[in-house]
């Protein structure tokens, strides 16, 4: 149980670092390499051979972690100003920024996937020999994505409302449901827009 607790109070000192970073502090970037480099090192020079060469992919390793830190700061203003309404702190309010930025990359990466299926569906669907096998599997695909976009949305919340406790908790569910009502939808991926779309590529909703 010890070692559990201290694996977690390090996990969350390096997020607290990471944010730091992201916003040009490179002390707490060195922090972070100091805590992983010999860890990264080792296992480079596991998998390279050589002692040389794993100083080199470390050093890529680090470097491209910076480079994340950087995306992670374009990111951090918005999901900053909802963590200043629900009122977070330390790293509470650490560990809810680092959720929302993994949660919203992976929707983005899911959405343009299932926007590029859509746009085959309607070019297949308006091509002079649709060919029906493939236009049963970009439906089948997109229902899928669209599916699991929501479930996704809806095991964040969850996370959110575990995470979260008492006031920051009831601020949350406040958030959700103005944000539900500007949108006029029960899901923030965009249920109503997505189906509005099926009907215009002939395909009907459930």
């Amino acid at each position: 149980m010890e070692y559990r607790a201290a694996e977690e109070s390090t996990r969350e000192d390096d997020w607290l670092w990471l944010a730091r970073a992201a916003e040009g502090d490179q002390i707490a970037f060195a922090r972070l390499v100091e805590r992983h480099q010999d860890r990264v090192v080792g296992l480079c020079q596991r998998l390279l051979g050589n002692r040389e060469g794993a100083l080199d992919a470390a050093q890529e390793v680090f470097l491209r972690l910076y480079r994340k830190a950087a995306a992670l700061e374009r990111r951090l203003p918005q999901l900053n100003r909802i963590a200043d309404r629900l009122e977070l702190g330390g790293t509470q309010r650490v560990r809810f920024v680092e959720a929302q930025r993994r949660f919203l990359a992976m929707v983005r990466r899911e959405a343009r996937l299932l926007n590029r299926e859509r746009v085959e569906l309607r070019q297949e669907l308006t091509s002079s020999e649709p060919d029906r096998q493939r236009v049963e599997e970009l439906v089948s695909s997109t229902g899928d994505r669209a599916e699991a976009l929501d479930r996704a949305f809806a095991e964040n919340v969850l996370f959110v409302r575990e995470m979260l406790d008492g006031a920051p908790e009831q601020r949350y569910i406040r958030f959700l449901a103005e944000m539900y009502s500007r949108e006029r939808s029960g899901w923030p991926p965009g249920s109503q827009r997505r189906d509005r779309r099926r009907t215009r590529a002939g395909v009907r909703s459930p």
